[in-house]
Parts: structure tokens; C-alpha cells; sequence
């Protein structure tokens, strides 16, 4: 796998993680009253992705020619999304009961679950790329090495 690609796969894979990782601000079940917990967290995260996707289509300059592929791997976005905001919830609602070694497997299972997403994410991208002008590309090659889009350099460590 090239070095540039390897950057977008992880970059991408950032922006699902950094999605995920708002749910997890959110104060544990016990503490939120029962109506009104999910539903606003759930309208939060949906905001934020729907910002993301809009911030990324506009820096990328989307022309109507690309708008399938575009559609198609916003739709991943959406997906992964909604799929890791219910992975969290699940780990936060158990997380005051869980053991050491349960925490650690939950961990893990979020990561997998992260890792999962950002493979579904790679097909739908490079269809989208293909179809990129190479201003395009240079752009979102650009946006995704300075972090996900954000302007913000991404920790090298």
C-alpha cells in the first residue's frame, strides 16, 4: 500500500473515529434522563457528520459529474456513523460494571469495529478519487494529510 494511501485510509479513518468519540463525551445512561439521552446525542453525532461531509464535499469542490460517487461515499460515512455511535453507547452503558480484562475486550472490540469501518470506507473513497480532476486530488490528498480535512496536523508519534 502506497504511503499516500496508507495517509488517506488513516485520515478516514480519524474522521470515523472522531465521530465515535463525541458519544463517548456524553454523560453515562444513569446520569442522562431516559427521553431525552440518545435522541440528542444521536441528533449531535448526525450533525457533526453531516458538517463533516459538507466541509469535505466543499473542499474537494464536488462538480454534479461526481456527485454518485460523492453520494455513495458519504453514505459510508453516514453508516460507519451511526453504526459507532451505537458500538459506544453500548460500551459506555456497561462501562461502570465492566472488569479490567471486560474493559480491555470492549476496548477492543470498539477498535475492531473502527478498523472494520475504515476498510468499508477504502472502496467507496477510491471510486470517488478516480473521478477526481488532479486539482481535485491534489486537494484531497492535501486535506486528508493535514488531518482529516480540519486544517490540523495529525500527531505523528
Amino acid at each position: 500500500m502506497s504511503s499516500s494511501f496508507r495517509q488517506i485510509v488513516f485520515a478516514t479513518s480519524a474522521i470515523i473515529g472522531l465521530s465515535a468519540f463525541a458519544a463517548a463525551a456524553a454523560p453515562p445512561a444513569a446520569a442522562r434522563p431516559a427521553a431525552t439521552a440518545k435522541p440528542d446525542v444521536r441528533h449531535d453525532m448526525t450533525r457533526q457528520i453531516e458538517q463533516r461531509i459538507a466541509d469535505l464535499h466543499a473542499k474537494l469542490q464536488i462538480t454534479p459529474a461526481q456527485q454518485l460517487p460523492w453520494d455513495q461515499f458519504a453514505q459510508v460515512m453516514r453508516d460507519n456513523s451511526l453504526g459507532m455511535e451505537a458500538t459506544f453507547h453500548h460500551r459506555m452503558d456497561a462501562l461502570a460494571g465492566m472488569t479490567a480484562p471486560e474493559n480491555m475486550q470492549s476496548y477492543a472490540e470498539v477498535a475492531t469495529a473502527h478498523a472494520q469501518d475504515a476498510q468499508k470506507m477504502v472502496p467507496a473513497f477510491q471510486a470517488l478519487y478516480a473521478t477526481l480532476s488532479d486539482t481535485q486530488k491534489r486537494l484531497a490528498d492535501q486535506a486528508f494529510r493535514d488531518g482529516g480535512y480540519r486544517g490540523a496536523p495529525m500527531h505523528r508519534g
